[in-house]
C-alpha cells in the first residue's frame, strides 16, 4: 500500500476478511497524505460465509463489523463499503432469492451506516439479477457499485452484467482483471502472454497488463488490480496517453478465456446449475485502484 501510494495510486481497496486493515490504516498515516485525497474502499462479509457475520444475527454482526472497519482502519469515514458476497445459501442454490431477507437485512446495515456519514458510497460484490431483485421495493438506497470478476477474454458484458449495471444505475467495478487460473495460482497466462494481447501490446510500447487494464478503462469499468513492483505500480498507471484502436477492441471483445464475474448465483442467459465459475483470489473513477 505505502508504495502503491508513493507512486500515485489514490485509491485504496481492503476488506475486513482480508485480516490486513490495520497495516492498511498505518499504511495511509504514514504517507502523510491528506485523508480526503485518498479514496478508501473496504468489505464486510457476506451473511455465513464469516464467523463475524453469522446466519441469523446479519443485521447485527454487520454493524458491528462496519464498526470495526473504522476501528482497524483508523479513520472515521470510508469512501466506500461493499459487502463482499451474497449470503452463503446463494452459492448453494445458485440464486439470492431464498436468501431474500438475509441480503436485506445486511443492507438495512449499510444502509444506516452511510445515512450517518461513515461511508461515502455503499455497494455490493459478486451480486446478480436475483439480489439485486431481493433489493427492489425495499431498500432505501440502492447499491452504487457491484464488484465482480472482469477481465479481457469474458466480453464486453459477461453474463449480461454489465447491462444490467448500467440499467440500475451500478457502477461494475472488476476484480480479477488479469484472469484467475486457481490451478496455476495466478492470472491466465492467455493475458499476460498470449498472441493477442502480446501483438497490441507491442503495437503501442505497453505491457500485456497495461493492455488488458486498457481494455477495461475503454469500457468504462474501474479496476482492482495489486502489484508489489514499485515499476509495475508506475506501468499500470501509464493509461491516459494512449488508447486501442477500435480495431484492437473488437478483438479484445471477442477473445474467449475462462471467466464468470460472480461465483455465488445465478446468471443471465442460462440455467443457475449450468455455471460454475471458477473462485476468484482473494486478494469510483476509472482509474486501476490497489489493495
Amino acid at each position: 500500500v505505502a508504495a502503491a501510494l508513493k507512486a500515485g495510486f489514490t485509491m485504496v481497496d481492503t476488506a475486513f476478511d482480508y485480516h490486513n486493515q490495520d497495516g492498511v490504516g498505518k499504511a495511509i498515516k504514514e504517507s502523510q497524505l491528506a485523508r480526503e485525497s485518498i479514496f478508501l474502499e473496504t468489505r464486510v462479509p457476506g451473511c455465513g460465509l464469516d464467523a463475524a457475520v453469522k446466519i441469523g444475527s446479519c443485521y447485527g454482526d454487520t454493524k458491528k463489523v462496519l464498526e470495526q472497519n473504522l476501528q482497524l482502519l483508523d479513520t472515521p469515514y470510508v469512501d466506500l463499503v461493499i459487502i463482499h458476497f451474497p449470503p452463503l445459501g446463494s452459492m448453494v442454490m445458485r440464486t439470492c432469492k431464498p436468501v431474500c431477507g438475509e441480503i436485506r437485512d445486511q443492507w438495512k446495515a449499510l444502509e444506516e451506516f452511510y445515512a450517518v456519514g461513515k461511508a461515502k458510497a455503499i455497494g455490493v460484490s459478486n451480486y446478480c439479477a436475483s439480489c439485486f431483485s431481493c433489493l427492489d421495493g425495499h431498500a432505501k438506497v440502492f447499491p452504487m457499485v457491484n464488484q465482480v470478476q472482469f477481465h479481457i477474454g469474458m466480453g464486453p458484458d459477461p453474463a449480461g452484467f454489465k447491462s444490467e449495471a448500467d440499467k440500475r444505475g451500478v457502477v461494475l467495478q472488476g476484480y480479477s482483471v488479469l484472469g484467475n487460473k486457481p490451478s496455476r495460482q495466478g492470472p491466465d497466462p492467455e493475458i499476460l502472454s498470449g498472441n493477442l494481447t502480446s501483438s497490441i501490446a507491442q503495437a503501442h510500447g505497453k505491457s500485456t497488463v497495461q493492455v488488458a487494464l486498457k481494455w477495461l478503462a475503454m469500457h468504462g469499468v474501474p479496476a482492482v488490480t495489486k502489484s508489489s513492483s514499485p515499476a509495475h505500480l508506475a506501468s499500470d498507471l501509464d493509461l491516459w496517453s494512449w488508447n486501442l484502436t477500435e480495431d484492437e477492441v473488437a478483438k479484445a471483445d471477442a477473445l474467449k478465456l475462462s471467466g464468470s464475474p460472480s461465483f455465488a448465483c445465478n446468471f443471465a442467459g442460462a440455467q443457475e446449475s449450468e455455471l460454475q465459475p471458477e473462485r476468484p483470489q482473494t486478494s469510483a473513477q476509472v482509474r486501476p485502484i490497489i489493495f
